[in-house]
Protein backbone atom coordinates (compact mmCIF):
# COMPACT_ATOMS: atom_id res chain seq x y z
CA UNK A 1 0.00 0.00 0.00
CA UNK A 2 2.78 2.40 1.02
CA UNK A 3 4.69 1.63 -2.17
CA UNK A 4 1.61 2.46 -4.29
CA UNK A 5 1.17 5.77 -2.47
CA UNK A 6 4.84 6.65 -3.02
CA UNK A 7 4.56 5.78 -6.73
CA UNK A 8 1.51 8.02 -7.10
CA UNK A 9 3.26 10.89 -5.28
CA UNK A 10 6.37 10.50 -7.44
CA UNK A 11 4.32 10.52 -10.65
CA UNK A 12 2.43 13.59 -9.48
CA UNK A 13 5.68 15.40 -8.74
CA UNK A 14 7.10 14.52 -12.16
CA UNK A 15 3.92 15.80 -13.82
CA UNK A 16 4.16 19.13 -11.96
CA UNK A 17 7.82 19.53 -12.90
CA UNK A 18 7.06 18.74 -16.53
CA UNK A 19 4.42 21.48 -16.64
CA UNK A 20 6.69 24.16 -15.10
CA UNK A 21 8.73 26.41 -17.41
CA UNK A 22 12.38 25.41 -17.66
CA UNK A 23 13.43 28.75 -16.14
CA UNK A 24 11.64 27.83 -12.90
CA UNK A 25 12.91 24.29 -12.62
CA UNK A 26 16.51 24.86 -13.68
CA UNK A 27 17.05 28.52 -12.83
CA UNK A 28 20.42 28.03 -11.14
CA UNK A 29 21.89 26.08 -14.05
CA UNK A 30 20.37 28.53 -16.55
CA UNK A 31 21.79 31.65 -14.89
CA UNK A 32 24.91 31.93 -12.73
CA UNK A 33 23.49 35.32 -11.71
CA UNK A 34 21.46 33.32 -9.18
CA UNK A 35 24.61 33.34 -7.03
CA UNK A 36 24.10 37.11 -6.74
CA UNK A 37 20.41 37.13 -5.81
CA UNK A 38 21.16 38.05 -2.20
CA UNK A 39 24.22 40.22 -2.83
CA UNK A 40 26.61 40.86 -5.70
CA UNK A 41 30.00 42.56 -5.51
CA UNK A 42 33.47 42.91 -7.00
CA UNK A 43 36.82 43.07 -5.26
CA UNK A 44 39.68 45.50 -5.78
CA UNK A 45 42.27 42.78 -6.18
CA UNK A 46 42.64 39.50 -8.07
CA UNK A 47 42.96 36.33 -5.99
CA UNK A 48 42.81 32.54 -6.20
CA UNK A 49 39.78 30.74 -4.83
CA UNK A 50 40.48 27.71 -2.66
CA UNK A 51 36.75 27.09 -2.28
CA UNK A 52 34.28 26.14 -5.03
CA UNK A 53 35.95 26.09 -8.45
CA UNK A 54 34.07 28.31 -10.95
CA UNK A 55 32.19 26.51 -13.77
CA UNK A 56 34.89 27.48 -16.30
CA UNK A 57 37.48 25.68 -14.18
CA UNK A 58 39.64 28.78 -13.69
CA UNK A 59 40.42 29.33 -9.98
CA UNK A 60 41.68 32.90 -10.54
CA UNK A 61 39.12 35.51 -9.49
CA UNK A 62 39.55 38.86 -11.23
CA UNK A 63 38.74 42.33 -9.92
CA UNK A 64 36.51 42.52 -13.00
CA UNK A 65 34.37 39.49 -12.08
CA UNK A 66 30.90 39.82 -10.54
CA UNK A 67 30.74 37.67 -7.41
CA UNK A 68 28.19 36.29 -4.96
CA UNK A 69 28.99 34.83 -1.57
CA UNK A 70 29.42 31.31 -2.92
CA UNK A 71 30.21 31.63 -6.59
CA UNK A 72 31.07 33.66 -9.67
CA UNK A 73 27.92 35.30 -11.04
CA UNK A 74 29.61 36.59 -14.21
CA UNK A 75 33.14 36.73 -15.51
CA UNK A 76 34.22 40.13 -16.78
CA UNK A 77 34.16 38.73 -20.31
CA UNK A 78 30.50 37.72 -19.83
CA UNK A 79 29.64 41.37 -19.23
CA UNK A 80 31.50 42.96 -22.14
CA UNK A 81 32.13 40.39 -24.87
CA UNK A 82 28.74 39.90 -26.51
CA UNK A 83 27.67 43.53 -26.20
CA UNK A 84 30.95 45.29 -26.98
CA UNK A 85 33.23 42.65 -28.56
CA UNK A 86 35.79 43.08 -25.77
CA UNK A 87 37.88 40.05 -24.84
CA UNK A 88 40.24 41.61 -22.27
CA UNK A 89 39.43 42.15 -18.59
CA UNK A 90 38.48 45.82 -18.15
CA UNK A 91 37.61 45.63 -14.44
CA UNK A 92 34.31 46.26 -12.65
CA UNK A 93 33.99 49.60 -10.87
CA UNK A 94 30.25 49.77 -10.16
CA UNK A 95 27.29 47.41 -10.59
CA UNK A 96 23.51 47.26 -10.26
CA UNK A 97 21.75 44.00 -11.14
CA UNK A 98 18.42 45.17 -12.55
CA UNK A 99 16.88 41.73 -13.17
CA UNK A 100 18.26 38.23 -12.70
CA UNK A 101 15.42 36.74 -14.74
CA UNK A 102 16.20 39.12 -17.64
CA UNK A 103 19.96 38.70 -17.02
CA UNK A 104 20.25 42.50 -17.10
CA UNK A 105 23.23 44.10 -15.36
CA UNK A 106 24.17 47.79 -15.32
CA UNK A 107 27.82 48.52 -14.56
CA UNK A 108 30.93 50.57 -15.18
CA UNK A 109 34.48 49.42 -15.88
CA UNK A 110 37.94 50.33 -14.60
CA UNK A 111 39.42 50.65 -18.10
CA UNK A 112 38.34 52.04 -21.46
CA UNK A 113 37.36 49.64 -24.22
CA UNK A 114 40.31 48.82 -26.50
CA UNK A 115 37.93 49.42 -29.44
CA UNK A 116 36.90 52.89 -28.26
CA UNK A 117 33.20 51.95 -28.05
CA UNK A 118 32.98 52.84 -24.34
CA UNK A 119 34.99 54.57 -21.63
CA UNK A 120 35.60 53.76 -17.97
CA UNK A 121 33.23 56.55 -16.90
CA UNK A 122 30.32 55.29 -19.02
CA UNK A 123 27.16 53.64 -17.76
CA UNK A 124 26.96 50.25 -19.52
CA UNK A 125 24.74 47.18 -19.59
CA UNK A 126 25.67 43.65 -20.55
CA UNK A 127 23.01 43.87 -23.26
CA UNK A 128 24.70 46.75 -25.08
CA UNK A 129 23.52 50.07 -23.65
CA UNK A 130 26.27 52.68 -23.31
CA UNK A 131 25.82 56.18 -21.88
CA UNK A 132 28.82 58.53 -21.77
CA UNK A 133 29.75 60.06 -18.44
CA UNK A 134 28.90 63.53 -19.74
CA UNK A 135 25.21 62.56 -20.05
CA UNK A 136 25.09 61.46 -16.40
CA UNK A 137 26.43 64.90 -15.43
CA UNK A 138 24.18 66.86 -17.82
CA UNK A 139 22.05 68.41 -15.06
CA UNK A 140 25.19 69.71 -13.36
CA UNK A 141 26.65 71.40 -16.45
CA UNK A 142 29.07 70.49 -19.24
CA UNK A 143 32.09 68.62 -17.93
CA UNK A 144 34.71 66.18 -19.21
CA UNK A 145 34.56 62.51 -18.21
CA UNK A 146 34.88 62.41 -14.40
CA UNK A 147 34.58 58.65 -13.97
CA UNK A 148 31.86 56.49 -12.45
CA UNK A 149 32.51 54.87 -9.08
CA UNK A 150 29.06 53.82 -7.81
CA UNK A 151 25.63 53.52 -9.43
CA UNK A 152 22.12 52.56 -8.39
CA UNK A 153 18.80 52.86 -10.27
CA UNK A 154 15.63 53.88 -8.42
CA UNK A 155 12.19 53.02 -9.70
CA UNK A 156 10.03 50.21 -10.94
CA UNK A 157 12.02 47.38 -12.45
CA UNK A 158 9.88 47.30 -15.60
CA UNK A 159 10.41 51.05 -16.09
CA UNK A 160 14.19 50.70 -15.68
CA UNK A 161 14.24 47.81 -18.17
CA UNK A 162 12.23 49.85 -20.68
CA UNK A 163 14.46 52.88 -20.17
CA UNK A 164 17.66 50.91 -20.70
CA UNK A 165 16.22 49.35 -23.86
CA UNK A 166 15.49 52.88 -25.13
CA UNK A 167 19.01 53.99 -24.18
CA UNK A 168 20.51 51.05 -26.06
CA UNK A 169 18.41 51.71 -29.16
CA UNK A 170 19.63 55.32 -29.37
CA UNK A 171 23.31 54.34 -29.21
CA UNK A 172 26.26 55.89 -27.38
CA UNK A 173 26.96 58.52 -30.03
CA UNK A 174 23.43 59.93 -29.63
CA UNK A 175 23.93 60.46 -25.89
CA UNK A 176 27.37 61.94 -26.50
CA UNK A 177 25.87 64.51 -28.88
CA UNK A 178 22.70 65.08 -26.79
CA UNK A 179 23.69 64.66 -23.12
CA UNK A 180 20.95 67.02 -21.94
CA UNK A 181 18.29 64.54 -23.08
CA UNK A 182 19.40 61.87 -20.60
CA UNK A 183 17.90 63.43 -17.42
CA UNK A 184 14.76 64.33 -19.35
CA UNK A 185 14.26 60.69 -20.31
CA UNK A 186 14.93 59.52 -16.75
CA UNK A 187 12.09 61.78 -15.60
CA UNK A 188 9.83 60.66 -18.44
CA UNK A 189 10.24 57.04 -17.34
CA UNK A 190 9.69 58.02 -13.69
CA UNK A 191 13.08 56.71 -12.51
CA UNK A 192 16.39 58.08 -11.27
CA UNK A 193 20.06 57.10 -11.32
CA UNK A 194 22.13 57.76 -8.22
CA UNK A 195 25.89 57.70 -8.79
CA UNK A 196 29.28 58.92 -7.63
CA UNK A 197 32.22 60.23 -9.65
CA UNK A 198 35.98 59.75 -9.36
CA UNK A 199 36.93 63.41 -9.61
CA UNK A 200 35.92 66.80 -8.22
CA UNK A 201 33.07 68.78 -9.76
CA UNK A 202 33.40 72.57 -9.44
CA UNK A 203 30.00 74.29 -9.35
CA UNK A 204 29.93 78.09 -9.72
CA UNK A 205 28.20 79.71 -6.75
CA UNK A 206 27.82 76.42 -4.83
CA UNK A 207 29.99 74.04 -2.79
CA UNK A 208 32.16 71.77 -4.91
CA UNK A 209 31.06 68.16 -5.44
CA UNK A 210 33.53 65.47 -4.37
CA UNK A 211 33.95 61.79 -5.21
CA UNK A 212 32.46 60.95 -1.81
CA UNK A 213 29.10 62.55 -2.66
CA UNK A 214 26.07 60.67 -4.04
CA UNK A 215 24.47 62.46 -6.99
CA UNK A 216 21.12 62.32 -8.80
CA UNK A 217 21.30 62.24 -12.60
CA UNK A 218 17.60 63.10 -12.98
CA UNK A 219 17.54 66.19 -10.74
CA UNK A 220 21.13 67.40 -10.70
CA UNK A 221 21.23 67.43 -6.90
CA UNK A 222 23.44 65.98 -4.19
CA UNK A 223 21.51 63.18 -2.51
CA UNK A 224 24.05 62.77 0.29
CA UNK A 225 27.39 64.39 0.99
CA UNK A 226 30.39 62.46 2.27
CA UNK A 227 30.01 64.10 5.68
CA UNK A 228 26.54 62.53 5.97
CA UNK A 229 27.76 59.02 5.12
CA UNK A 230 30.22 58.97 8.00
CA UNK A 231 29.12 60.51 11.27
CA UNK A 232 31.23 62.22 13.92
CA UNK A 233 33.88 61.62 15.22
CA UNK A 234 34.97 60.27 11.80
CA UNK A 235 36.57 63.33 10.11
CA UNK A 236 34.57 63.00 6.88
CA UNK A 237 33.78 66.05 4.80
CA UNK A 238 35.55 68.96 3.14
CA UNK A 239 36.11 71.75 4.10
CA UNK A 240 34.73 71.51 7.64
CA UNK A 241 35.82 68.14 9.01
CA UNK A 242 38.99 67.28 7.17
CA UNK A 243 38.89 64.36 4.68
CA UNK A 244 36.80 63.09 1.78
CA UNK A 245 36.59 59.30 2.22
CA UNK A 246 35.19 58.71 -1.27
CA UNK A 247 32.24 56.55 -2.27
CA UNK A 248 33.51 53.39 -3.93
CA UNK A 249 30.28 51.37 -3.98
CA UNK A 250 26.63 52.03 -3.13
CA UNK A 251 23.46 49.96 -2.94
CA UNK A 252 19.92 50.30 -1.60
CA UNK A 253 16.38 49.12 -2.32
CA UNK A 254 14.38 50.49 -5.25
CA UNK A 255 13.08 53.39 -3.13
CA UNK A 256 16.49 54.43 -1.81
CA UNK A 257 15.28 54.03 1.77
CA UNK A 258 17.84 55.19 4.32
CA UNK A 259 17.73 51.96 6.34
CA UNK A 260 18.70 49.90 3.27
CA UNK A 261 21.63 52.07 2.18
CA UNK A 262 24.95 50.25 2.06
CA UNK A 263 28.29 51.61 0.84
CA UNK A 264 32.06 51.33 0.94
CA UNK A 265 34.68 54.06 1.14
CA UNK A 266 37.81 54.65 -0.91
CA UNK A 267 40.10 54.80 2.13
CA UNK A 268 40.23 53.02 5.47
CA UNK A 269 39.96 54.54 8.95
CA UNK A 270 42.13 53.39 11.85
CA UNK A 271 41.68 55.61 14.91
CA UNK A 272 42.85 54.67 18.38
CA UNK A 273 39.34 53.50 19.27
CA UNK A 274 39.07 49.98 17.73
CA UNK A 275 35.26 50.25 17.71
CA UNK A 276 35.50 52.92 14.98
CA UNK A 277 37.93 51.08 12.69
CA UNK A 278 36.79 50.16 9.18
CA UNK A 279 38.54 49.31 5.91
CA UNK A 280 37.86 50.23 2.30
CA UNK A 281 36.53 46.70 1.81
CA UNK A 282 33.89 46.72 4.56
CA UNK A 283 30.17 47.23 3.89
CA UNK A 284 29.00 50.26 5.87
CA UNK A 285 25.60 51.72 6.70
CA UNK A 286 24.57 55.38 6.88
CA UNK A 287 26.54 56.97 9.71
CA UNK A 288 29.53 54.67 9.30
CA UNK A 289 28.66 51.51 11.22
CA UNK A 290 29.92 48.21 9.80
CA UNK A 291 27.28 45.87 8.39
CA UNK A 292 29.72 43.28 7.09
CA UNK A 293 33.48 42.92 7.18
CA UNK A 294 35.11 42.34 3.82
CA UNK A 295 35.94 38.78 4.76
CA UNK A 296 32.23 38.08 5.41
CA UNK A 297 31.66 38.57 1.68
CA UNK A 298 34.65 36.64 0.36
CA UNK A 299 34.87 33.85 2.96
CA UNK A 300 33.12 31.35 0.66
CA UNK A 301 36.08 31.54 -1.73
CA UNK A 302 38.54 30.69 1.08
CA UNK A 303 41.20 33.21 0.00
CA UNK A 304 44.58 33.28 1.74
CA UNK A 305 44.06 36.84 3.01
CA UNK A 306 41.11 38.42 4.80
CA UNK A 307 40.72 41.68 2.86
CA UNK A 308 40.35 42.15 -0.92
CA UNK A 309 38.70 45.57 -1.03
CA UNK A 310 35.23 46.33 -2.39
CA UNK A 311 34.68 48.03 -5.73
CA UNK A 312 31.01 47.37 -6.50
CA UNK A 313 27.91 46.32 -4.53
CA UNK A 314 24.30 45.37 -5.35
CA UNK A 315 21.36 43.71 -3.55
CA UNK A 316 18.94 42.31 -6.19
CA UNK A 317 16.73 40.72 -3.52
CA UNK A 318 15.83 44.16 -2.17
CA UNK A 319 14.68 45.28 -5.60
CA UNK A 320 12.41 42.23 -5.79
CA UNK A 321 11.00 42.89 -2.33
CA UNK A 322 10.00 46.50 -3.04
CA UNK A 323 6.25 46.95 -2.67
CA UNK A 324 4.61 48.74 -5.58
CA UNK A 325 2.59 51.67 -4.23
CA UNK A 326 -0.74 52.76 -5.65
CA UNK A 327 0.74 56.05 -6.82
CA UNK A 328 4.16 54.84 -7.84
CA UNK A 329 5.85 58.08 -8.84
CA UNK A 330 9.50 57.79 -7.85
CA UNK A 331 10.75 61.10 -9.12
CA UNK A 332 8.24 63.29 -7.23
CA UNK A 333 8.97 61.23 -4.11
CA UNK A 334 12.73 61.73 -4.55
CA UNK A 335 12.27 65.46 -5.04
CA UNK A 336 10.22 65.67 -1.83
CA UNK A 337 12.70 63.65 0.21
CA UNK A 338 15.98 65.02 -1.19
CA UNK A 339 15.49 68.66 -2.14
CA UNK A 340 19.21 69.47 -1.75
CA UNK A 341 20.98 71.51 -4.37
CA UNK A 342 24.67 71.22 -5.22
Amino acid sequence: MKKNILRVMALALLLVLALLPASQTFSLEASPLEYCREVGFSTEEDFVTRGPVPPDGNPIISDGDLLGRNGVCARNRDLVHNAFDVDVDVGLDAVDIISIERALVAFSTELDSPHGNFKAGDLLTNQGAAVPNQALLAKFGRFPDLGLDALHFLGRTDSIIAFLAFVQKQGREYWLQNPQVFPVELQRYGIDLWFSIEGTLPIVGAPMILDGDLLSAATGTVVYRNSQWLGSPIPAGIPDRGVDFGLDAFAADCFGNRETMRFSSEILYRPRDPALVFTDGDVLKLGGGIVERNFDLIAGFEPKVRMMGLDALTYPLWREQCVELGEFGYLPMILRRYPRSP
